[in-house]
Parts: C-alpha cells; structure tokens; sequence
C-alpha cells in the first residue's frame, strides 16, 4: 500500500472532525463579527446623539446672553444651524434601519425646526426694542426657549440606543463564549487527532524511515549503506535511489581520482609550457638584441661608404670638367653621375636610415615588457597639463586647439609609462589632423555609469580629435607593430601605438578607438582607478 493511501486512511476521520468544528467557529466567528459591528454601531448612534444636544444647548446659552445683553446680532448664526442640519442628517442614517428611533429623530428633527423659528423671532423682537418681553418669556418655566420638548425627545432616543447597545453587546459575549469553548475543542480535538495519527505513523512507518534516515546520513559521511527496506512503498523507493546515489557516488569519486590525476599532468605540463615559453621569450630578446647589434655595424659601414663614394662623385665631376671632352660626352658623364649614381646612393641612405629606426623600434617593443613599474595614484589632470604644454610648437603649427576637460579623476600607474602612453595618443591627434578645417583636439574621461568597461575598479580616458579619421578595414590593424596608415602625413615606424597597448595591457586596462574616415578619431584607454585590494 503506497504511503499516500496509508496517509489518508489515517488523516481522513480526524480532518472530518476538524472541518466541521472549522466550520462552525467560522460561523460563530462570523455572528460575533455581526453583533460587534452592531454594538458599534450603538454606540456611534448615542455619540451623534450627544454631538447634536450640545450645539443647541450652547444655543440656547447665548439666546440669553444677548437678550440680557442687548445684543441681537450674536443670534442666528446660520453657520451653526447649517452643522445642526448635517448633524441630523446624519444621525437619521445612522438609523435608517430601526423604523421606531427613525421617527424619533424625524420628531427631533421637527424641536429643532420650531426652536429655529423662535429663535429667529427672538432676534426680531431684541432688534425692534421688545427685550422686556423676551426677558419675561425667558423667565418662564415652560415654552420653546426652554428645549424641553428637544431634549425629551432626545434622552427617549438615547435610552432605546442604550438598551439596543445593551442588548447587542450580550449578543457579542455570548458569541465569544461560544467561540472559546469552540476553540477549546478545537485544540483538544487536534491533540487527540495528532496523538492518534503519531501512533499509527509509529507503528506502520516510523521503524522503516529511522533505516532510511540512517542510510541518508551514511550516504552523506560517505560511509557503506544497510541493506535494503523491504517494501514497495515510496520509503522503499527512497531507500533504493539511495543505495544507487551511492553506487554513483563511489563511481564519480573514482573518475574524480581519474580527473585530478589527469589535471595535475595538465597543470605539470602547462608549467614546462610556461618555463619554456620564459625561456623562448628570453632567447627572442637575446635573438632581437643580437641582430640589432650585428646589423648596425654594416649599416654604418654603408652609410659611411655611401657618403665617401658621394664626395667621389663630386671629385669625379670636378675631373670631367677639367678633360679636355666635347661638351655633349662631358654633359652625359655628368648626367650619369648626378641622376643615376646619386640617386642610387640618396636611396641607400634612405633605407640605411629606416632600417636603424625599424632596429631601434625593435629594442624599445622588446624592451616594454621588462621595464619594472613603480606605479602610484597619478593626478591625470596635471599629467595632460604637462603633455600639451611640451607639445605647444606642434599645436601652434598646426593651428589646432586642445581643450582638456575639468575634475579628470585620479588613475593608478607608473608615472612615466602612464604619460608615455597619454602623448604618444595627443601626438598623434596633432600629427593627423586635417589641414582643411581647423584643428580641435580634446582630452577628458567617461563617466562610469556611460563607460563600455563594465569593470568599477577601472576608469576610462579618451583623446578625441577631427582629424583624417581610420577606415574600416583598417580599424582591426591599428594596434599591431609595423603597421602605417597616413605614412605621408608624419614620420615614424608604426610601432607607437603597439608599445601603448602593450603599456596599458601590463597596467590591466585595455585600449580601443572609434573612428570615422574623414570626421576624426576617439582613443580609448582604460587604467585602474585604484590600487589593487592585497
């Protein structure tokens, strides 16, 4: 039989009994919520009652006190009767559903109306210099100044509310009585229900799942399992998905023993990588710095050869003119010596002289990656400061404009490499600019919340300018050593740029541009806001 069913049969004769004592509580709780809302509204009844007398006794007050005063403009104020008439009306509502205290109200209702039309008779008579008359009325024991009438009416409507009140708020204990002794057998019945319900549980099932509990805990210590429940129930089947878990368990610590093996080979071999990458890594700027060496000393002797053989050729040309030669042979030496040999030699000097740049390129890539940074939190603000006031010539020459915006915040860096990197950027801004339109360069920072950098411990600088711009095709060559788009507009190697990525990557920032041909550039570079949590 499957637990289900066994729960049922044990749970369905108690839970009958408790829903229908639910239900009649619910009921009990329904009728004490009734007599309540209605002892309430007694009550609220008897307040508005109170909250008419009071205005008109207070009415009936100053009657007298402008009478004996001879004041007839303090008498029908139409304010205070207009708040009587909503006072009223209000408590008219209130018992709108008991016909006997609606009439009552309706008869109060018609006091009030009458003693209004006294009262404003009585204002009539002071104003027409009949005071003594009011004065002798007043003194009267029985009349509409005296509120009898009003104030009878009243205390009948009170008493019968009273006793409304009283009745209903029996109504309201009895309810609660009957509510408490529906819960006292409530709570008996669910003890009972829950003491009958714990027995059986014990004797049908509580042995098999202590076995059950025991294999789990075996099965989390990593200990061997008991043998099996018997059964075909749902505990029988916990019990077996336990035994299997184990069974998988034991398999996937094999293959873990397998895997951690096998990742300790891997991380061994990545070592070796790691060693023999150092060790290629030195022998590449060993190999750079020896062709260099080895490569300057014929470049110098050709350099130095070519400008003896230069001072030759203009001891050769002295020569021919002294020869005693006919013009035309005379004048075809000498173009054979000043067009071809001269030009043949400017062309050896020339790549003399770009092969030294390319060697001397060579060593300072080689040599970027072993420079040892001293970094620090550097004031970016100053450091563009200083990069255009050194490049000012520039600027002035190319009648450009550099704006450099305010509150740049602070970045940590090696001072050098970091301003390095900020002019090797502004210089060629400077460098590019395009001569038909005046130049405009300017060098400020994205807000963090705008920044493409997701990473917060990194802050993001940009030099913008409306140069020539990059083409597309060329967009993913920028960065590589070597490489040159406007060869003709400015001098250099092509590897600026590379050493400035190769800065900003040992600083753990990135770089990047956004360029549109014939509108200008942005450089990007993101450097580390602060110095790295130890």
């Amino acid at each position: 039989m499957r637990l289900l069913t066994k729960g049922l049969l044990i749970v369905a004769i108690p839970s009958l009994f408790e829903i229908l004592l639910l239900g009649a509580l619910f009921n009990s709780q329904a009728d004490a919520e009734d007599a309540e809302r209605w002892a309430s509204h007694s009550l609220q009844v008897m307040n508005q009652a109170a909250a008419l007398r009071e205005p008109m006794l207070l009415e009936a007050a100053r009657i007298r006190n402008a009478v004996l005063l001879d004041q007839p403009d303090t008498l029908s104020r139409s304010d205070m009767w207009a708040d009587i008439e909503v006072k009223a009306g209000e408590l008219a509502r209130l018992v709108s559903d008991n016909a006997g205290q609606g009439r009552i109200v309706r008869e109060v209702h018609e006091s009030i109306a009458r003693y209004r039309r006294w009262d404003d008779s009585a204002r009539e008579r002071l104003m027409r210099g009949q005071r003594d008359d009011l004065i002798r009325e007043l003194r009267e024991e029985q009349g509409q100044h005296r509120l009898s009438e009003f104030l009878n009416q009243l205390d009948n409507f009170v008493e019968e509310e009273r006793r409304l009140g009283a009745e209903r708020s029996e109504r309201v204990q009895a309810a609660r009585r009957s509510q408490t002794w529906l819960l006292i057998l409530a709570v008996l019945g669910s003890i009972v229900t829950a003491a009958l319900a714990s027995l059986a549980f014990t004797r049908s099932i509580a042995a098999r799942v202590n076995v059950l509990i025991s294999n789990a805990r075996r099965l989390s210590e990593g200990q061997p399992l008991a043998a099996r429940v018997g059964g075909s129930d749902e505990i029988c089947l916990l019990d077996d998905a336990l035994h299997r878990s184990s069974e998988r368990l034991t398999e996937a610590a094999r293959q873990a023993r397998g895997y951690r093996e096998e990742l300790e080979q891997r991380a061994r071999e990545l070592a070796d990588v790691n060693t023999d990458l150092r060790q290629q890594t030195q022998d590449n700027e060993m190999f750079i710095y020896s062709v260099s060496h080895d490569l300057r000393s014929p470049l110098v002797n050709l350099q130095g050869f070519s400008k003896e053989i230069t001072h030759a050729t203009r001891d050769l040309l002295d020569e021919v003119d002294r020869l005693a030669l006919p013009e035309p042979d005379r004048q075809r030496l000498r173009t054979l010596v000043e067009d071809d040999i001269h030009t043949s030699l400017r062309f050896i000097q020339n790549a003399v002289t770009r092969s030294a740049g390319i060697i001397d390129a060579m060593l300072r890539l080689s040599r970027a990656g072993r420079v040892e940074y001293q970094p620090v939190m550097l004031d970016m603000h100053a450091i563009a400061t200083r990069i255009v006031a050194a490049m000012s010539g520039s600027i002035r020459a190319k009648s450009a404009r550099v704006e450099i915006e305010d509150n740049l915040p602070p970045a940590y860096g090696d001072p050098t490499s970091v301003e390095q990197v900020l002019g090797n950027l502004v210089g060629n801004a400077v460098n590019y600019l395009d001569p038909s339109r005046p130049g405009h360069i300017t060098i400020g920072h994205v807000p963090q919340a705008d920044s493409v950098v997701a990473a917060p411990s990194l802050v993001t600088y940009f030099v913008r300018d409306n140069g020539l711009g990059i083409p597309a095709a060329y967009m993913d060559k920028m960065f590589i050593a070597f490489q040159r788009l406007h060869g003709n507009v400015a001098k250099g190697e092509g590897i600026g740029l590379a050493l400035v990525k190769r800065v900003v990557e040992r600083h753990g920032g990135r770089i990047w541009v956004e360029s549109v041909e014939g509108q200008g550039s942005c450089f990007y570079v993101a450097l580390p806001a602060r110095p790295p949590v130890s």
